[in-house]
């Protein structure tokens, strides 16, 4: 067998490989997120599904298999990120689920991070690509259009602060009108006590 034809006959080996690897990608069966506001939760079911590449979510060996390791990494500080959501994935033929974790509510576009060591075995396994990554408004939007809030379900901390139109002597205020009161009973109370005091004397 010559070189040449070794050659080809690798080349149609990757190429079918590479083939089995896009055509995974394109097995997403379900997605089902849980997180604040959605309740029992959320299920994208195929075909559906196609807009949820969008995450980041791949398998190693395809076109960027790059992810930030840190949230550093993408400009933003976990502050910025906003409550964590969680998307369990499930492919077709595959006996194992995927997870994610989903900011869709992070500053400028929505965030995910995928947990390390994870695999898709469907008849072969191939590798998930770990990692923070950095979505675009479009991702957004599609999550919205399945039943997303449109806006952060999370409320602010309440503060033990005053309101800012309310003086902290206003609030104590009460309190102390209860004290006068009482002083003002109590001296009504002995002032009746002494004047009765004087006409059984008398």
């Amino acid at each position: 067998m010559s070189a040449r034809v070794l050659f080809a006959g690798l080349v149609a080996i990757s190429t079918v490989a590479l083939a089995g690897s896009a055509s995974a990608k394109a097995s997403l069966a379900e997605a089902n997120i849980t997180g604040p506001g959605l309740g029992s939760g959320m299920r994208i079911e195929a075909p559906e599904t196609e807009g949820l590449w969008k995450s980041g979510i791949d398998v190693a060996g395809g076109l960027d298999d790059t992810r930030a390791e840190s949230v550093d990494e993408l400009g933003l500080t976990r502050a910025d990120l906003g409550p964590k959501y969680l998307v369990t994935y499930r492919f077709h033929g595959s006996d194992n689920l995927v997870r994610q974790d989903l900011y869709p509510f992070a500053k400028g576009a929505p965030v995910t991070y995928t947990r390390p060591g994870q695999e898709l075995n469907i008849g072969i396994k191939m590798s998930i690509i770990s990692g923070w990554y950095k979505s675009s408004r479009g991702f957004f939007d599609y999550l919205v259009d399945h039943g997303l809030p449109k806006t952060n379900p999370v409320a602010q901390v309440a503060t033990r602060e005053p309101a800012p139109d309310t003086a902290p002597g206003v609030q104590r205020a009460p309190r102390a009108s209860i004290v006068v009161v009482l002083v003002g009973v109590a001296a009504l109370s002995l002032g009746a006590l002494a004047l009765r005091r004087g006409t059984l004397n008398g």
